[in-house]
């Protein structure tokens, strides 16, 4: 897949493929490819371990489709530029919040904050089924007490919650999330 797009849509330009993003999935999952790259080393950057690294990866991605259905070509911006400020603010912001005791979004809550900025009626339908694609996709990956698990920590629980919620040990939750993690990044690679 990641060849077909480079053929359709390699020699476009960013900002060509943001005008086209709102009607055409294929042109957002090109932009996705262009900027994982990116993700990844700013995730680094600011990650203080693997599973904070995991965690930034995927706030990038959504600061990323929020920057794609946001982006306004008329401030005489790049999209480079814009997308570059999304992804390291959004990972910033929740590197503050994880020092200051803060707990990971859901992620039905991401997609609506994505969602509720005015955007056009094509560019929110493209967001809901990237989100529910990419939902689908993530449940079709994991076991279930993956998914389990998984769900229960995206919406805040801790591992020990979780362990307790399920019946299971906190070192089981955590060999869960890791293998649900790998799973995610392999999808979205």
């Amino acid at each position: 897949m990641e060849e077909l797009l480079d053929n359709v849509y390699g020699g476009m330009s960013d900002e060509e493929l943001v005008d086209r993003a709102a009607s055409d999935k294929r042109a957002c999952e090109a932009l996705i490819l262009r900027y994982t790259k990116l993700i990844f080393i700013k995730a680094a950057m600011f990650s203080a371990s693997e599973a904070d690294r995991d965690d930034l990866c995927q706030e990038g991605l959504m600061a990323l489709l929020k920057a794609i259905s946001s982006y306004d070509a008329g401030r005489n911006a790049r999209f480079s530029t814009f997308a570059e400020v999304c992804i390291v603010n959004k990972m910033r912001s929740v590197r503050a919040r994880a020092e200051r005791g803060g707990v990971c979004e859901n992620i039905d809550d991401v997609s609506e904050e994505v969602l509720s900025e005015g955007e056009t009626p094509e560019s929110i339908y493209m967001n809901k089924e990237f989100f529910s694609e990419l939902r689908r996709a993530v449940e079709s990956e994991l076991s279930g007490t993956e998914r389990q698990v998984f769900d229960s920590v995206i919406r805040g629980a801790s591992y020990r919650e979780t362990a307790s919620m399920l019946g299971i040990t906190e070192k089981s939750v955590d060999n869960a999330m890791q293998r649900a993690r790998r799973k995610i990044r392999a999808y979205l690679k």
